[in-house]
């Protein structure tokens, strides 16, 4: 097998991968290279961005120098450069014993190495993103208005149109079209990520919430059923996207039959 073709079918998994599934992956790949001790550290120093980018930016246009004094900068900047790569890569070949007495800054670069190396660019981004979830940022999928909702499923439209199989978008996208009611064209993305990932509990859950808007009721209760048997804790998921079955039932203008309320409250 050509490594062009090795470096496309790994890419491909990265990108057909759940965000759960990416992130274990991610740690076990961190694990045999860092050491068990040392994934905390790594993961510990991907935070959610603070920065302003057209802050930045505006500075750094402000300052920008002429040609000439770049062109001169990289020269004087090539031996440097040089030495700094030849030192990373005696770092990155260093046994666990010896990247144990790193600095972060250090460790941090090596995990990134074998993670790009190991994932590709998508995946990697991928893992980053999902860290800087589990640190406190705010998370992909979370819609708060109607504008929220239309500005994603543009994004991950495009998106979708460059990579086709890329499950979480569906996922996300199907939960902004749920969000602004278009319930048909969501169950049309959720089904469309179990096509990709036949057991990807979550988004069955997400399905079958979308069911209840369309009070298809029995389709409802075999996705929600499936979810719960693949290990979704459908009662607490309900209860994060809504306080209660009455909630649900008050801002929906439905009632629930009997069974499935029993079922969302874990009776």
């Amino acid at each position: 097998m050509t490594k062009c073709k090795s470096e496309s079918i790994k890419k491909m998994n990265t990108l057909e991968m759940t965000d759960n599934e990416l992130y274990e992956l991610g740690v076990k790949i961190l694990t045999d290279k860092l050491g068990a001790s040392q994934v905390p550290r790594f993961i510990r120093q991907i935070r959610p961005g603070k920065g302003d980018y057209s802050v930045d930016r505006h500075k750094l246009l402000a300052n920008e120098p002429d040609v000439e004094t770049i062109v001169k900068e990289i020269q004087e900047m090539r031996p440097i450069r040089e030495a700094e790569e030849r030192a990373r890569a005696e770092r990155f070949a260093a046994p666990q014993s010896e990247i144990r007495k790193m600095t972060d800054i250090e460790i941090f670069e090596i995990g990134n190495q074998v993670l790009v190396d190991k994932l590709g660019p998508d995946g990697l981004m991928g893992f980053i993103l999902r860290c800087q979830e589990l640190n406190g940022g705010p998370r992909r999928d979370r819609i708060q208005s109607a504008e929220d909702a239309e500005r994603a499923i543009k994004f991950y439209t495009a998106s979708l149109r460059l990579s086709p199989k890329i499950v979480e978008d569906y996922v996300r996208r199907g939960t902004a079209y749920s969000y602004i009611g278009k319930h048909t064209k969501a169950i049309g993305d959720y089904s469309a990520a179990l096509k990709l990932k036949p057991n990807y509990a979550n988004a069955y859950y997400k399905r079958g919430v979308v069911w209840l808007h369309l009070k298809e009721w029995e389709r409802a209760k075999a996705d929600l059923m499936t979810a719960k048997e693949k290990g979704v804790d459908i009662v607490a998921s309900f209860q994060n996207d809504y306080e209660n079955v009455e909630d649900f039932e008050a801002k929906n203008e439905v009632k629930l039959p009997e069974d499935i309320a029993a079922l969302l409250q874990g009776k």
